[in-house]
């Protein structure tokens, strides 16, 4: 458009071309556009930087210069970027640097490694988050039971490292994600939980074990509401026991007993009758300890998680093993540097024994306990480890006595009960579409058909479990295909959430891609030919759409715009500036909703 400034202060549009010179952008893809701030650089003093910081990349000097924007008016001052306080625990000095130029160095070679800081208010490190690319993969196949193993943060003699831990289809420990926490308040650990999902790109897990603190309790109930929070029982039994040492006098007694409370009781009344017997066994009726704990039962007996997946708690021992294996390198006199290397080679270790679990799998089948149908199906899919499990459960079920009881159309309901044993249970059967369910609820604790469930299938004559008993997360294939979010949720009439959550699938598959990838020359040639033929395809189709769009746009123009050769619009100078301060105005609270940015 041509426009005029004529002598009374009024502006002339004398023309106007509604045909744009560049391609349509799709307005659902606005959002993508980067935004115009002006940036300046700011000076670091040397004095505050690791003496040992390397220029990684010619053109972008870290040992001189620091690239930021002229506002922050876009960061909020919230817990995500900024402690309102002073940090708990003091860093050795020299730590902070060491540790920024080791993130900054993993970043640089490997540009999908996460890492995230949280500064106290006097600017000091505080707390430091980690992933890598691979711990972000393991999450998106293994992430639905999360363990937060949080036992050195307390003690001062080691270093405050936590690690969200889980279970692979092999039953093995797997990290995903770490962090060092000098400072963990309930901000500080919001903090870790909100950055734990932004690393996992929002996915939450179904549910999170954790040590009994008030602290952490509040902190998950505010940033993952809709996840199941539940106590650690092997922790918690271990802290009971040390409690209460001194007082228990036949300490294995009230152990077994106390285990016998948590685990062994399906019925709520059974539980509490239980409890009540052993308070009274052990006279502790007014021991504080247990009081508390009763308060919080809906957190950790497992009456009260039927209903959750838990993977039989293995994931507490398999984390204590972790654990120890990094006990030595966490004594707050050791080097972090040193530490870090450490940690890198428990990884590869942890990699590494899956690597053999899954090459014995595939050389090696797991012994049968008879010639049956539903157990070489079993064995033909389920992971050794997995096998194992689905095995006891079928031995069990030889000893399973069912009586139909009712039916009702395609529902029939079983009472099952173990022989010798009064215990009873409920199973429902719909023929339908071969759905079972008992009121033991194993498969939705543990994630395998309970025996009781499969004594029902047999007397029906099915003789495989169906495909939706099955789990991928324990299957030989786990890690084949797509890591399924059963927790994904978009809002559709919101084009940018749309697209965003596009961009974080095709991110997460394409990294699985890449892991997987890089283990052999032949399948990163195969991969990279095919990636090259998506891309191909990918660029013909937005194309097409654009050039549908300009058609559109120009035919819309055509028919509603006026002849721009007679056209003289007439606007006031003060006029303009007014609407250039509005525009100003609607920026700046534009960039105040715009979350923090973050390396990855």
């Amino acid at each position: 458009m041509n426009i005029t400034r004529k002598p009374n202060g009024k502006y002339r549009l004398s023309h106007f071309e509604a045909n744009h010179n560049h391609d349509n952008i799709n307005p659902y893809n606005g959002h993508a556009l980067q935004l115009q701030k002006d940036l300046c650089f700011v000076h670091v003093p040397e004095t505050e930087q690791p003496n040992n910081l390397e220029t990684q990349n010619p053109a972008f000097d870290l040992t001189s210069k620091i690239l930021v924007r002229e506002s922050l008016e876009c960061l909020p001052m919230d817990y995500f970027n900024h402690l309102r306080s002073e940090r708990v625990r003091d860093m050795k000095e020299g730590e902070a640097g060491c540790l920024l130029h080791y993130f900054q160095r993993q970043h640089f070679e490997n540009p999908s490694f996460f890492y995230a800081i949280l500064l106290d208010i006097n600017d000091k490190v505080s707390n430091i988050f980690w992933a890598d690319d691979n711990m972000v993969v393991d999450y998106n196949y293994f992430g639905d039971v999360v363990l937060l193993d949080m036992r050195f943060r307390t003690n001062k003699d080691y270093k405050p490292f936590v690690q969200f831990i889980g279970v692979n289809h092999h039953n093995q420990a797997l990290i995903f994600s770490a962090a060092l926490l000098y400072d963990d308040t309930v901000e500080s650990l919001k903090w870790l939980f909100h950055t734990f999902l932004e690393a996992m790109s929002g996915k939450k897990p179904k549910v999170i074990l954790t040590d009994q603190d008030a602290t952490v309790v509040e902190a998950v109930g505010s940033i993952l509401p809709e996840t199941g929070h539940h106590i650690c029982v092997y922790q918690m039994h271990q802290n009971t026991l040390k409690h209460l040492s001194d007082i228990v006098k036949d300490a294995d007694a009230f152990s077994n007993d106390f285990r016998s409370c948590i685990y062994d009781h399906n019925d709520e009344d059974d539980f509490i009758h239980a409890w009540e017997a052993m308070l009274d066994k052990y006279n502790l009726k007014q021991n504080e300890w247990l009081r508390w704990m009763y308060r919080e039962k809906e957190k950790w007996a497992v009456v009260y998680g039927k209903n959750r997946f838990f993977i039989d708690m293995k994931c507490s021992h398999l984390g204590e093993s972790l654990s120890n294996k990094l006990r030595s390198y966490l004594n707050d006199g050791q080097d972090v540097l040193q530490f870090f290397k450490h940690f890198e080679r428990v990884m590869d270790e942890q990699r590494h024994k899956e690597i053999k679990a899954t090459h014995k799998m595939s050389h090696c089948k797991p012994e049968l306990m008879g010639n049956v149908i539903l157990l070489k199906h079993a064995s033909e899919i389920y992971t050794p480890k997995a096998f194992e499990v689905f095995q006891h459960e079928y031995e069990e079920c030889l000893n399973v006595v069912a009586n139909q009881c009712s039916q009702n159309g395609y529902l029939s309901e079983y009472k099952v009960n173990t022989f010798g044993k009064s215990q009873e249970y409920i199973v429902t059967f719909d023929s339908s579409d071969d759905l079972v369910i008992c009121s033991c609820m194993k498969f939705e604790y543990v994630g395998f058909l309970c025996s009781h469930a499969l004594r029902v299938l047999d007397h029906r004559n099915i003789k495989v479990v169906p495909s939706r008993y099955i789990l991928k997360r324990w299957m030989k294939d786990a890690r084949i295909g797509c890591a399924q979010d059963d927790s994904d949720f978009i809002i559709q009439e919101n084009p940018k959430l749309v697209a965003a959550s596009r961009y974080r699938d095709m991110c997460r598959s394409i990294l699985n891609l890449s892991a997987r990838a890089a283990e052999s020359y032949d399948a990163f040639h195969f991969a990279s030919g095919q990636l090259n033929e998506t891309i191909e395809g990918v660029e013909k189709i937005l194309a097409q759409k654009a050039e549908d769009a300009q058609v559109i746009a120009s035919s819309s123009s055509a028919a509603t715009a006026p002849d721009s050769e007679n056209v003289e619009i007439f606007l006031d100078g003060n006029a303009i500036d007014d609407q250039e301060k509005s525009c100003r105005t609607q920026s700046k609270k534009e960039n105040e909703a715009t979350e923090p940015h973050r390396h990855k």
